[in-house]
This record gives C-alpha cells, sequence and structure tokens, in this order.
C-alpha cells in the first residue's frame, strides 16, 4: 500500500474509510487527527530499534523531536504507511 496514495488519501481514509472506498468497513478513527504526539522519548526509542537494526543515522535520531513537534498521531500514523515497503527497495 504505502506510497501508492497520497498523504490526504490516507488521511480521509483513516478519517472516515467510507469517504473514499464506498463498501469498506473499516472503522474510522478521527480521534488520531486530535491527538498529538509525545516526542519525549523519540530518541531513546529511535536509538532501540537502530540497535535492533534499524538504519536510524545519528542526525535523524537527533532531529526527530523538533520533527515530530505539532504533529498529530494521524500524521505519524500516515507517516508510517507511506513508507511500508521502501526499505525493501533500497535493500535490494
Amino acid at each position: 500500500m504505502g506510497g501508492r496514495y497520497s498523504d490526504e488519501w490516507h488521511r480521509v481514509h483513516m478519517i472516515n474509510p467510507r469517504d473514499v472506498v464506498p463498501e469498506s468497513i473499516m472503522p474510522g478513527y478521527p480521534w488520531l487527527a486530535d491527538n498529538m504526539v509525545d516526542g519525549s522519548d523519540i530518541q531513546t526509542k529511535m536509538q532501540t530499534l537502530r540497535t535492533l537494526g534499524a538504519p536510524y543515522t545519528d542526525a535523524e535520531i537527533e532531529a526527530a523531536p523538533q520533527a515530530l513537534e505539532g504533529k498529530t498521531e494521524l500524521d505519524a500514523l500516515i507517516a508510517y504507511l507511506q513508507g511500508l515497503g521502501t526499505e525493501l527497495k533500497t535493500r535490494r
């Protein structure tokens, strides 16, 4: 799925799936657009993930708290969805 759809498509789909896929039985998650991301421990999480093999650089870890400022849980979920499968393409 990932980058196949625009950020706006994902935003509408997560808030009310039937707005873009009328036959969808997926529930909506509108509250994700209201919940702000707490980036206070993001650097620790990223360092742990790097230990487990995630390819985070020192610069990415350093910049992460600022990158999350003003972002919602919906923004974070969309970024995750857009990244699905992209690491496989760069590793092959």
